[in-house]
């Protein structure tokens, strides 16, 4: 059965009538990892929005084959809701996963003290919210993650909790999307390129 789970032949995206991006060709499977990489305006946000169907702008009539995959996205603005407590936010982010409470709250204590489960998100920092949304990654374990600028907010402890998730997602053969300006250089980390500013 075939791994590849987005074909584009002719991808070309844009807002209103501006083109951003034009005629890219490439596929992503499934157990593979992939970074998206370009300067500033290159079009990572918007390629990795549209392969997370987060993508708000104008397709101008691309040719593209997609497979029904489970595809969660951490994006450059925050994705938690600021009135609900931390547990809130995790239990109604994974409705979906099969893990108990209990278990959860099991994942989310190797990113965030529990002392803070009950803390509303609009107190906390950016830095405390992307470990949540990264703990909601490894709740929900979809096939596909992607992510935009990934070490921003982290310091040094949160990179490293950010490269465990990675390493594991990719012992399992989840595929990994990152897109940022640079390499992200992870040990033992295998990925293909897609770098914008080659086309």
């Amino acid at each position: 059965m075939s791994k590849t789970f987005f074909k584009a032949s002719n991808l070309s995206l844009g807002y209103s009538n501006q083109i951003v991006l034009k005629d890219l060709k490439f596929e992503l499977n499934h157990d593979q990892n992939y970074q998206i990489v370009g300067k500033n305006g290159a079009g990572k946000s918007t390629l990795l929005n549209y392969i997370s169907f987060n993508f708000d702008g104008t397709d101008f009539n691309s040719k593209v084959a997609r497979k029904d995959v489970l595809i969660n996205q951490i994006s450059s603005t925050k994705t938690l809701l600021s009135d609900l407590t931390l547990l809130e936010n995790i239990n109604y982010f994974s409705t979906n996963s099969d893990l108990t409470e209990e278990n959860k709250v099991k994942v989310l204590q190797k990113y965030l003290p529990s002392n803070y489960l009950n803390e509303k998100i609009k107190n906390f920092s950016n830095g405390m919210i992307r470990r949540a949304e990264l703990s909601i990654i490894e709740i929900k374990n979809p096939i596909v993650f992607c992510i935009d600028e990934p070490l921003n907010f982290l310091d040094y402890e949160g990179v490293k909790l950010f490269e465990e998730l990675i390493r594991y997602r990719s012992i399992n053969q989840n595929c990994n999307i990152l897109s940022s300006q640079e390499y992200v250089d992870i040990d033992d980390f295998n990925y293909e390129v897609i770098n914008l500013d080659e086309y």
